[in-house]
């Protein structure tokens, strides 16, 4: 998101349930096709970061993301909370630096996978602001390798960017054992942020989406469609149009919360 429109998004929708939400051709199935049938039930190696300090609502959307991850069962060892505030005992700095270092550190086993969901400021054609390196952004480039050359290179895989002008997350990112939501299009805003916000619009309607606890990203995903697109109106704002790839393998995989 940017500085000036302060305003990320976090899960957009992930298959033609949603069609609004851009798709990566062939990633995911077609409008009316049958749902792919539902994965076995696994549990994250998660990664979750906050970008920016200067507004509480994206510490507020990791705390309360962990804590339906906690309370779900789906956790497996010690989650990665990052923030960029660096002023709670235990919380490593939300650098771009630590997290692609906590990220590449994943070790999921069998039966396991990787959950990354970070939220700041995004830049345009150069990905999440994470303001303890206000130099150098979180990069799709920089994230995917992250990814491949640690445990999450084969293991199932979830990752959300939210943020302003997040699109090219989902297009760089996309394998077949992943699925990667992004908050806007390359060249849109996402919208919440502001002292008067508990959360961004896209994270609070994907965290109410959660606690439903759905069985299948697409139904969380189209909750969480529907959301936006209410409350994108209400405040009479250009659609952010969010962007997702879903891998061939992970079609069927189940929301973490479903347990």
């Amino acid at each position: 998101m940017s500085r000036r429109i302060l305003l990320p998004l976090a899960l957009a929708a992930l298959v033609a349930a949603a069609p609004a939400f851009a798709q990566k051709p062939g990633a995911s199935p077609r409008q009316g096709a049958p749902q792919a049938a539902p994965m076995a039930p696994i549990r994250y190696h998660a990664v979750l970061a906050a970008g920016d300090a200067s507004l509480p609502v994206w510490d507020n959307a990791v705390q309360r993301f962990l804590a339906g991850l906690q309370s779900a069962g789906t956790i497996a060892g010690t989650p990665q909370r990052l923030s960029a505030g660096g002023k709670q005992a235990g919380v490593p700095l939300a650098s771009t630096e630590n997290v692609l270092r906590t990220v590449a550190n994943l070790r999921p086993g069998q039966g396991e996978g990787c959950l990354v969901f970070a939220t700041s400021h995004g830049a345009p054609r150069a990905g999440l602001v994470m303001t303890p390196s206000p130099e150098q952004p979180l990069s799709p480039a920089a994230l995917y390798a992250a990814l491949s050359r640690g445990g999450c290179a084969a293991a199932p895989t979830i990752v959300v960017v939210s943020g302003c002008y997040s699109g090219d997350f989902a297009t760089v990112l996309a394998r077949p054992n992943r699925i990667v939501i992004a908050a806007a299009r390359n060249d849109r805003p996402s919208f919440g942020c502001g002292a008067g916000f508990r959360y961004t619009v896209f994270d609070e309607c994907l965290l109410d989406a959660l606690d439903q606890r759905a069985t299948l990203w697409t139904q969380t995903l189209a909750a969480t469609r529907a959301c936006v697109t209410r409350r994108e109106r209400e405040l009479n704002a250009n659609p952010s149009e969010p962007q997702v790839s879903v891998g061939a393998q992970v079609a069927g995989l189940r929301t973490p919360t479903s347990r």
